[in-house]
């Protein structure tokens, strides 16, 4: 790639896109010998668009320029070509005869398009390959009982309001930064055995517990908590976090994803958006239907939800959301194990402050999830 300087580029602007319409090849603007922006052929950038546009992760905010004042508004012709200036001031855009043929973007911007599109293109198959993909995977049962069947039962808050998984920490060590009881953790307390001292001497402490386990590399957490006694927060954040919750009085059943601390969105994203953080609720699901944008952040559900849907083991539409989850993650709970009680859990460290004695109270971490930073882009100025 030729660099050329920005006196130069805005001295013979027709010249220079005349060259990489020709040749293929992109042209490097510098301005004191620093990269401020690349000319490329029109193709290359929608191949570029069309990649970087499905994939999820990394930066979030696609880098931008900044004001546009001071730059030709409409068409600005540029010997056998008209140049249209975007907004933004930086971005550019290069017809000729009606079609475009070359495109100018910020180093930045081109840096962000291409790691994202790399990211894509190491996923992406053919057609037919991915048909058979899908019905290799839809041949795969889950690893252990699954998910699905705690659906039912979940919908009515039983056992438990909220089922989070977390992948990357041990099970003990996120009950301890929950604010579990560092005693009854010691102790090996099995739900069981909360419920018969309930039944035995008319307490509550079933609804106040957090069991906890492992299954398939996941920890898997259950509890009510409507004193809202744990801290449901990581410091740092863990390699991935799915969250469900369960509102029978509202109706509203809740599905939240996080990865690397940053919320997963179930709609596409703006490129201007700081914090864009959009909800999702279990009943929008329609079988048949996919459930998020091929742009959304958790496009990549839509193909494990309609290998569940195939499988046909579920009617209920909750139950197949949950066989989707339970594909995309390899998520499993003990059924045997959380129906017979035989499962560990813990009550909130607080509440042994108050009186009943404990081996020691840990410490609750702060939240910690956050949103990518915005990079701060180049552009030309003419």
């Amino acid at each position: 790639m030729d660099n050329v300087e920005l006196s130069d580029a805005i001295a013979d602007l027709a010249g220079l896109v005349s060259r990489v319409e020709e040749t293929g090849e992109r042209v490097c603007v510098v301005d004191g010998g620093e990269p401020t922006s690349v000319l490329l052929p029109a193709a290359e950038l929608a191949e570029l668009e069309h990649f970087a546009q499905r994939t999820h992760g990394g930066a979030r905010y696609r880098p931008r320029p900044g004001s546009g004042q001071g730059h030709p508004f409409g068409p600005d012709p540029q010997g056998p070509y008209i140049r249209y200036v975007h907004a933004d001031g930086g971005r550019m855009t290069f017809v000729r005869d009606r079609v475009v043929v070359a495109e100018l973007r910020s180093v930045a911007e081109l840096d962000w398009l291409e790691d994202r599109a790399r990211m894509a293109r190491q996923s992406y198959m053919p057609p037919k390959q991915a048909a058979a993909f899908e019905e290799f995977l839809a041949r795969q049962g889950p690893m252990g009982d699954g998910v699905a069947w705690i659906a039912d039962s979940w919908r009515c808050q039983q056992p438990f309001t909220e089922l989070v998984f977390i992948k990357g920490p041990s099970a003990k060590d996120v009950a301890l930064a929950y604010g579990a009881d560092a005693q009854d953790i010691a102790n090996g307390l099995l739900l069981h055995q909360v419920e018969e001292q309930d039944a035995r001497e008319g307490t509550d402490d079933l609804t106040r517990v957090l069991a906890f386990g492992e299954e398939n590399g996941w920890t898997w957490l259950g509890y009510h908590d409507f004193d809202h006694a744990f801290s449901r927060s990581l410091n740092p954040p863990p390699e991935q976090q799915i969250t469900l919750r369960a509102t029978m009085g509202k109706a509203m059943y809740t599905f939240d994803y996080f990865k690397d601390g940053v919320y997963q969105n179930p709609l596409p994203i703006e490129d201007d958006a700081e914090d864009q953080r959009d909800g999702y609720e279990l009943t929008w699901y329609t079988p048949g239907q996919p459930p998020f944008a091929p742009e959304a952040p958790l496009s990549f559900l839509n193909l494990h939800l309609r290998i569940a849907e195939k499988a046909d083991n579920w009617t209920d539409d909750i139950a197949l959301f949950f066989e989707g989850l339970e594909r995309a993650f390899n998520l499993a709970l003990p059924r045997n194990a959380i129906t017979s009680g035989n499962v560990r859990c813990a009550r909130p460290a607080l509440e042994r402050v108050k009186g009943v004695p404990s081996g020691g109270t840990p410490d609750l971490p702060a939240p910690a999830y956050k949103i990518a930073p915005q990079a701060d882009p180049g552009g030309i100025q003419a």
